[in-house]
């Protein structure tokens, strides 16, 4: 059984993942000489016991849900239900020796299952980036270069890359791409043929860690429409329930209940993960909101737990998010409710947000008065996880606390030495006038995939290899520099 570590990870996030492993086994460069804190095992290992015969439900692999609802958590996959998925996929978009499939997906999470054995089983060839970076340009780049013809991602990941004006993000060999992880809506399903593929299949994908990779899908027609994309009908083996939530009644618009043989084995160190249905089948209660259209496609409205009642009147903030990227000049937006009951919008520019009167006006014109954000941020981009879904819990707690103390004073690239490049490539990449040696990156809004950039464009600059996890483990421009310098690299 494998349990796949990105290194891009927090060290806090690496040691709570690793404290379940027995060994750890690394491949030479992922971690500096001598870092052991990412190789910590517990003080009692367990006796190896005696091989046990595999089955098809035997334990294949161990991964970490997202965090996008709460903490991490541990679920085991077995080998019959990855085989399903892999299949399916495979036989469903003819996946032969002729694709090329990008290796995109964060390392420690099971979508990253999708690009390896989807891509081998099929004899299909499996492209990993040189770029340690996901950035647009180099994202773009390497399936040019490669011929990518397969591609799984994420829409938030995706708008990142489009909104890089300059970049050339044509990829005329790319065929199907899957999306998964987050809402999917038609006008980036049009962004993304017009100025990558015009002929690219797009495929929606839905399905928690919980139930394996995938248990729902809906191929995007050529002419998609407006607004938020259903996530389709059941895979093979799966049905889909819309419930009343605590019941097991149907209801209109209630919470969805997937059955399936094919899912995991649930939390590891608990048994629950899964519910015993009316007849013995075992059920996995999602937390997401849906309903069926005349179709009998399936679409998310949310999660449960984003329907909020402000002054008295219940809301569903995904509807709010949907109005304000609405509005012309915003290119996305994400509403949290903080500690107060306040609704915090957080709105990224295309290119500049509009005033916000506007934004009030068009909330008013399509929601109750209620759904009017009480506050408006403003942001370069949003905080991803490392996945590349909105970090919904990292903007909660800014939404929460207390407004944060002016930085220290910003330094003149004259005045600061051997940081002028790390100054330089640190305030590019979060598009702001100056960065003081001390601040803290990541409350300058640094998050996972900036990070990364910011790795990337110094290994760029000074021609040597760079660790993924520099900004997580030196989150100051003076710690990072200094870092450079006792490497003779700055």
């Amino acid at each position: 059984m494998i349990l796949p570590i990105d290194p891009v990870l927090s060290p806090e996030l690496r040691d709570s993942m690793t404290s379940v492993a027995r060994f750890l086994v690394r491949a030479d460069g992922l971690f500096e000489p001598g870092q052991t804190r990412p190789m910590a095992v517990p003080d009692q290992v367990a006796p190896l016991a005696e091989p046990a015969k595999l089955d098809a439900r035997s334990p294949a692999y161990l991964c970490f849900t997202s965090g996008s609802t709460g903490r991490p958590k541990a679920v085991l996959g077995a080998h019959d239900s990855l085989a399903h998925f892999f299949r399916w996929q495979r036989d469903t978009f003819e996946v032969g020796p002729g694709d090329r499939m990008a290796q995109l997906t964060s390392w420690s999470f099971d979508v990253v299952l999708r690009d390896i054995f989807t891509s081998l089983i099929s004899g299909a060839t499996l492209c990993l980036p040189g770029s340690r970076s996901r950035d647009a340009g180099r994202v773009f780049s390497f399936a040019r270069t490669y011929g990518i013809t397969l591609v799984h991602t994420v829409p938030s990941l995706v708008r990142r890359w489009l909104a890089t004006a300059a970049v050339d993000t044509a990829v005329p060999t790319l065929r199907v791409a899957f999306f998964a992880g987050e809402p999917l809506h038609a006008e980036l399903v049009n962004d993304w043929r017009g100025r990558v593929a015009p002929g690219c299949r797009v495929v929606n994908l839905y399905g928690p860690t919980e139930t394996t990779l995938a248990q729902c899908a809906f191929e995007v027609s050529d002419e998609p429409g407006t607004g938020p994309l259903p996530v389709g009908r059941p895979l093979p083996g799966c049905s889909v329930g819309v419930l009343r939530p605590g019941s097991w009644e149907p209801d209109d618009v209630g919470e969805v209940v997937l059955t399936t043989p094919y899912r995991s084995l649930g939390y590891l160190g608990t048994d629950s993960t899964f519910e015993t249905g009316p007849t013995g089948e075992q059920v996995y209660r999602t937390g997401d909101l849906g309903r069926w259209d005349e179709r009998g496609l399936l679409h998310l409205l949310g999660r449960l737990d984003q329907q909020v009642k402000v002054r008295g009147v219940r809301l569903r903030l995904p509807e709010v998010e949907r109005v304000l990227r609405g509005v012309a000049g915003v290119r996305e937006a994400a509403v949290v409710v903080a500690g107060d009951a306040r609704l915090v919008a957080y709105l990224v520019g295309d290119p500049a947000v509009p005033p916000v009167r506007v934004l009030r006006e068009a909330v008013l014109r399509e929601l109750p008065a209620a759904a009017v954000p009480d506050e408006f941020v403003v942001r370069t981009d949003l905080p991803l996880l490392p996945n590349g879904k909105i970090d919904r819990t990292d903007l909660r707690s800014q939404a929460s606390a207390p407004a944060p103390a002016l930085a220290p004073a910003s330094v003149k690239p004259s005045e600061s030495g051997g940081n002028v490049l790390v100054v330089e490539t640190c305030r590019r990449v979060l598009g702001v006038e100056s960065i003081s040696l001390t601040a803290d990156l990541f409350e300058l809004g640094v998050d996972s995939m900036s990070a990364m950039e910011i790795a990337a464009r110094l290994e760029d600059a000074l021609e040597a290899e760079i660790p993924y996890g520099l900004v997580f483990d030196h989150p100051t421009v003076e710690e990072i520099s200094r870092y450079l310098a006792d490497r003779s690299l700055g």
